[in-house]
């Protein structure tokens, strides 16, 4: 077996956990693989192989949330089965902690895992011309905000072309099942099984009366067009790419044909961990 590693040097000091993994992959026969722009001061030895991640089974990922999505989003890693080492505050997408390092590698190479196939968003942006000047994809939500700007803006949200309600607020967030305890639960939004076909639409900080998060099936086209409004407003994709949103300029979101591979090593345990997730977030925040 060929694991792709993707380590975050800020997570991982000396970068001793990503040593101690491809000692570990050796040990088991197995084959690691960095890319060459990844990690250079880790030198080739014994069971590494500086190779693209195309040639790889399987990609782990060591660092949090963030080294998870970027790892989901690397172009020669796009389709493969992902996993993680945690190695941050929290982290609600890498399942494997440290001390569980051993036991992990031996599952995944003797392949004891399972595959669940989780749902991404294709986004779409048009200029008011119709002229689509954006498209990316995302594994957690799509966020469009008022940005800078300390004014209210108005998004019209349709679903399946059909006019649904013109909302005032900071702006709306599309969300995937896995990212519902992300940005959209902090907004209020409810908290889903990852594994589910489905998207969430959640206002952020909406001015009105009600405050509801609308639920669609995974066929559904959401549109979010932007109001008259004095600046750009700033559509967010993943947190990691950004893309200025100007009156009348349309976004569309759908659930892309391309689901990401989350590898399922232990028992599916989320709402039993989700509560520790929380409480251990407020804790660490409370330290810092």
């Amino acid at each position: 077996m060929r694991i792709a590693l993707y380590p975050n040097s800020s997570r991982d000091d000396n970068l001793s956990i990503t040593r101690r993994l491809i000692a570990l992959i050796a040990s088991y026969g197995a084959t690691a693989v960095l890319e060459d722009d990844l990690a250079p001061e880790i030198s080739e030895t014994q069971g590494l192989e500086r190779a693209s991640y195309n040639s790889c089974d399987i990609i782990i990922c060591l660092g949090g949330d963030g080294t998870f999505i970027s790892a989901v989003h690397h172009e020669s890693a796009y389709n493969l089965p992902i996993t993680g080492v945690n190695l941050g505050q929290v982290g609600f997408l890498p399942e494997i902690d440290v001390e569980m390092l051993e036991e992990a590698v031996q599952r995944l190479v003797s392949k004891q895992y399972s595959i669940e196939n989780r749902v991404m968003l294709d986004v779409s942006c048009y200029d008011s011309e119709g002229k689509r000047f954006a498209h990316d994809h995302a594994i957690n939500d799509v966020v469009l905000a008022r940005g800078g700007c300390p004014r209210i803006v108005t998004i019209d949200l349709e679903i399946e072309n059909v006019p649904v309600e013109s909302i005032p607020g900071d702006g709306i967030i599309v969300s995937t099942p896995t990212g519902s305890t992300a940005y959209s639960m902090s907004a209020g939004g409810p908290i889903v099984h990852p594994t589910m076909d489905l998207l969430l639409i959640t206002p952020i900080c909406p001015h009105t009366l009600h405050n509801r998060t609308y639920i669609a099936d995974a066929d559904t086209t959401v549109s979010l067009r932007l109001q008259q409004y004095p600046t750009c407003a700033i559509l967010s994709v993943d947190g990691r790419s950004h893309y200025d949103i100007y009156h009348n300029d349309r976004v569309e979101v759908a659930c892309s044909r391309h689901a990401f591979q989350f590898i399922r090593i232990w028992e599916d345990k989320f709402f039993q961990i989700l509560p520790e997730k929380i409480q251990k977030r407020g804790l660490v925040n409370e330290t810092i």
